[in-house]
């Protein structure tokens, strides 16, 4: 996990669990969102359901419906071990890490944010625990079949960006154009 970097140029704005600097380039001031990583994943169960996770987002001032996700703030595990962990907190599902796999990472909004986001697919079978949301969450579980999701995305009913990308990943994977 890369430690947040204030890099000795940057204005302090605010610091607090994102950190918000002005950074200079080019004779002008930018703001620039330092976070930490984080991780996203498409689980695909035996039903071929995809699980979501609806919440509200005082950001959107909604409630969103967007993949299981994690911040990348727990010392000592990898963003795959974070993820799985992730899913069973938020959906309430344990699943092996042998059946998930790591796509990359991409950068989540390059114009103003520090953020590089690890994406995971996941299928098959899972077992269920109970979810373990944090005390300020309200989780709810929403399980659609994978053909609905991809219509979703399509028809922007579902517009989480690193949510869309995974979908459609998938809908290229089971169309034979990635392996």
């Amino acid at each position: 996990m890369k430690k947040l970097k204030i890099k000795p140029t940057d204005k302090l704005i605010y610091k607090n669990h994102l950190t918000l600097v002005q950074r200079p380039y080019g004779g002008r001031n930018y703001d620039v969102v330092i976070s930490r990583d984080a991780a996203i994943m498409l689980y695909i169960d035996e039903k071929d359901r995809v699980y979501f996770a609806k919440q509200f987002r005082p950001a959107m001032d909604k409630q969103h419906l967007s993949l299981p996700a994690e911040t990348l703030d727990k010392p000592g595990l990898t963003p795959l071990e974070v993820m799985v962990e992730g899913l069973e907190e938020e959906c309430g599902v344990r699943i092996k890490k042998n059946q998930v796999k790591q796509l990359g990472k991409i950068v989540s909004t390059s114009g103003h944010d520090t953020e590089m986001v690890y994406l995971f697919v996941a299928r098959g079978k899972g077992k269920y625990v109970g979810q373990r949301p944090e005390d300020d969450e309200k989780i709810k579980v929403v399980k659609i079949l994978f053909e609905k999701a991809y219509k979703m995305v399509i028809n922007n009913e579902i517009n989480s960006s690193k949510t869309a990308y995974l979908i459609m990943y998938e809908k290229l994977r089971r169309l034979g154009a990635i392996k």
